[in-house]
């Protein structure tokens, strides 16, 4: 069997017993903030109201959709969408990640906070639930009565206890939020509230083992702003793959690009036949077999991405642990610059940058910007002679080339933009780490920003620029200015329009 969550467009619900109005669940996307007034005049009902993103869920007269969609406040309405657990029924998998010499240097994930979206997590000898919520409409209980939740928390953070099986990161702390019933089935709006209520309990690390074939701007939204926030999203890539892997079918939320899209391997680092592919795939992780804790205190093997996932959730934990000073983006590319590269040489469509790995004594931390301290005292070594060379002929430096890109060109107000740049050399074509990057941004009005970053080993530099309902709309320049030892200055230019 395999557990990916699959989002599936059903048909609008039928109106309520006794109700007079055909009426339809919705997910309403405000520009700005959330007015209730929309609702209440039309009669409808509100269910939640997001406190990170201008999102409500409830049920409206079906014939009152157009005239809300029409209203200057709202972005969009969004029907809100069945999910549906279907699935397959570590021991292997915790090796070929190196969980344990991640161990064996005290790393466990202590000290990190993993909301895992899914049905729950039931009691089990084998796993401590730190605390959790539910948001389906049956029980208050964020207790699994499914059993692919307990799953893939065991995957994540089973307890080292000698009995059992044991997670990737048996110390992290592990919070159940509920979003999917008995049968295996919720809405979209009942994963919104949950990555809402992750993002206002200051969660490090967020799990989604589920994925649609449809967008969400709704869902986009709240994922893109977990990630703001600093929080990491791991998201399983699909099980809609097929033997030759030719085809782009990253599911969403997997396919956003504030996601981590973890595909699955088999034993022997072989592609599962149903892993999605895509360029969205970002890392891989075992999916095939995966021993973990089920309801009743049972252990069953299960199959999917859905079980890779929170492979990639656990050792997100242990790097934090291990390089506690990395912002969430830095965590992110350490998960990638250490990963074992599989198939095609660098990232791909199978793998993306190869197989998540565990970090260990013999990983060094990416250095990072930190305030200004006094200087340690320095014993100076004995000199040594020196002669001085006359120069010759005049030092000839190097020629890079540099691109940079966005994921889109029009932004609309409130979007987060992530500029990246790449510098690579003119003549080898291989990327230059170290290089410093300035990126200013300049508005239509008002001051210019600048922001500095380092390129990393794959001479690429990300920048975030978050827009509010306050910054101006309009041509957004920006430009960067890229310096290196031994390499002549270069510049780029790119628009991006803000709506």
């Amino acid at each position: 069997m395999s557990f990916l969550a699959v989002i599936t467009l059903l048909t609008p619900l039928g109106p309520k017993a006794n109700a007079e109005v055909p009426t339809e669940k919705v997910i309403i996307v405000f520009k700005d903030n959330v007015d209730k007034q929309l609702v209440n005049k039309v009669n409808g009902e509100i269910d939640h109201i997001s406190k990170n993103v201008p999102v409500l869920s409830g049920e409206i007269p079906t014939s009152a959709i157009t005239q809300i969609e029409n209203d200057q406040a709202v972005l969009a309405v969004e029907t809100d969408q069945v999910v549906k657990v279907s699935g397959q029924v570590q021991d292997w998998g915790i090796e070929n990640v190196k969980a344990p010499k991640a161990w064996q240097t005290k790393y466990t994930g202590s000290g990190t906070k993993i909301a895992i979206i899914d049905t729950g997590i039931s009691q089990h000898e084998d796993l401590v639930i730190a605390g959790g919520i539910s948001f389906t409409s049956y029980t208050t209980s964020y207790s699994d009565d499914n059993g692919h939740g307990t799953h893939v928390a065991g995957i994540v953070g089973a307890k080292n206890n000698q009995i059992g099986t044991v997670g990737v990161a048996p110390e992290a702390s592990i919070y159940a939020v509920k979003v999917l019933g008995a049968d295996g089935s919720g809405y979209l709006s009942d994963i919104i509230s949950g990555l809402d209520w992750a993002i206002t309990n200051d969660m490090d690390i967020i799990n989604l083992s589920l994925g649609s074939t449809g967008d969400s701007l709704a869902l986009k939204q709240a994922v893109d702003r977990a990630y703001s926030k600093g929080i990491l999203v791991v998201a399983s890539a699909g099980n809609s793959g097929n033997t030759d892997g030719n085809t782009d079918s990253v599911l969403y939320p997997a396919k956003y690009a504030s996601t981590i899209a973890v595909s699955a391997v088999d034993i022997e680092h072989h592609r599962g036949t149903f892993s999605s592919t895509g360029k969205s795939v970002e890392i891989a992780a075992p999916g095939i077999d995966i021993l973990s804790t089920y309801l009743k205190n049972q252990y069953v093997k299960m199959d999917g991405t859905s079980m890779a996932a929170p492979y990639v959730t656990g050792i997100l934990a242990l790097l934090k642990q291990a390089y506690p000073t990395l912002s969430h983006i830095e965590l992110r590319e350490k998960l990638q610059t250490t990963a074992l590269d599989l198939g095609t040489p660098g990232r791909d469509t199978f793998f993306g940058y190869g197989l998540a790995q565990a970090p260990t004594e013999s990983i060094e931390a990416i250095p990072v910007a930190a305030k200004p301290s006094a200087p340690k005292p320095v014993v100076n070594p004995v000199p040594k002679q020196t002669i001085a060379k006359p120069v010759s002929k005049p030092i000839v430096k190097k020629k890079m080339i540099s691109t940079i890109t966005t994921a889109k060109t029009v932004y609309n107000v409130g979007n987060t933009i992530w500029p990246t740049v790449k510098v690579i050399d003119s003549k080898t074509r291989k990327p230059l780490p170290g290089a410093i990057v300035k990126l200013t941004i300049i508005p239509p009005k008002g001051k210019a920003v600048t922001i500095t970053v380092k390129s990393n080993s794959k001479g690429i530099a990300l920048f975030k620029y978050i827009t509010t309902k306050k910054s101006v709309k309009g041509t957004y320049k920006l430009s960067t200015s890229i310096n290196l030892t031994n390499y002549a200055t270069v510049s780029q230019t790119k628009t991006v329009r803000l709506k």
